[in-house]
């Protein structure tokens, strides 16, 4: 019988078997970290929410998408031309798609927030005659939902788009930012139902005192998995500190 520290050891090991077989090698779950555990949506392929996630007077930040990661090895002159054409799009459409899903309930911007959507592509595959509506074309990717002040994950979504060429899959690639836009706007709002005549408005809780001890350990402790380069880190615990005065 396995002892329970030895259980604590296994979960994490248990967590990313569970996410290595997903998608066909197309999900790396080390880029998401421990907490991420993928559950299947018609919408937006793989997704994972932060229980009791809350974004209410919270502000998006639409970050630079990191380098291609290529997790299926690196693809022949047509997949990289696919790349290459699609990463023009891929941060403008995805706050088109925010603001029309969100309808206003989160903002979304390009350099302030509290809150930061960082993308990348880990996998392309492109027509051989590109443009011709008879070929087929993929594009696999993924995003990190973080706070910005302490680097804690808050969502997770990896999906793989296919359209027969490049122009398809731009069109499906949009309506997927919109379907993530309409998954985090009841996120943002007090309250999703409306609230009856008869029944007294109850007050909203107290909002919690930050924990800025528990901030800096999951700032370390990502740090240490490798998920937090210098600099970043530095960035996230001055915020951190900052916050907590």
């Amino acid at each position: 019988m396995l002892r329970p520290a030895s259980l604590i050891l296994l979960v994490p090991s248990m967590l990313a078997g569970q996410s290595a077989g997903l998608d066909e090698g197309r999900l790396d779950p080390a880029w998401f970290g421990p907490a991420a555990v993928f559950q299947p949506s018609k919408a937006l392929g793989l997704q994972w929410l932060k229980p009791g996630l809350v974004l209410h007077h919270r502000a998006l930040r639409l970050k630079a998408w990191e380098p291609a990661a290529w997790l299926l090895g690196q693809r022949a002159t047509k997949d990289q031309l696919l790349l290459e054409r699609m990463q023009g799009i891929l941060v403008p459409e995805l706050a088109k798609g925010l603001q029309r899903g969100l309808k206003g309930a989160l903002p979304v911007s390009l350099a302030e927030g509290d809150v930061l959507l960082i993308g990348r592509v880990v996998d392309a595959v492109g027509d051989v005659d590109d443009g011709s509506s008879f070929g087929s074309t993929s594009l696999s990717f993924d995003l990190r939902l973080m706070d910005g002040d302490t680097g804690e994950l808050l969502g997770a979504f990896h999906d793989t788009l296919k359209g027969t060429n490049a122009d398809i899959l731009s069109l499906h690639y949009a309506r997927w930012c919109e379907h993530l836009g309409r998954l985090l706007a009841p996120l943002a709002t007090t309250s999703t139902n409306p609230v009856s005549a008869t029944k007294p408005v109850l007050a909203p809780p107290p909002v919690p005192a930050f924990d800025l001890e528990g901030a800096l350990r999951r700032i370390e402790g990502l740090r240490r998995d490798g998920l937090l380069g210098e600099e970043e880190y530095l960035l996230l615990r001055k915020k951190a500190v900052e916050r907590g005065k």
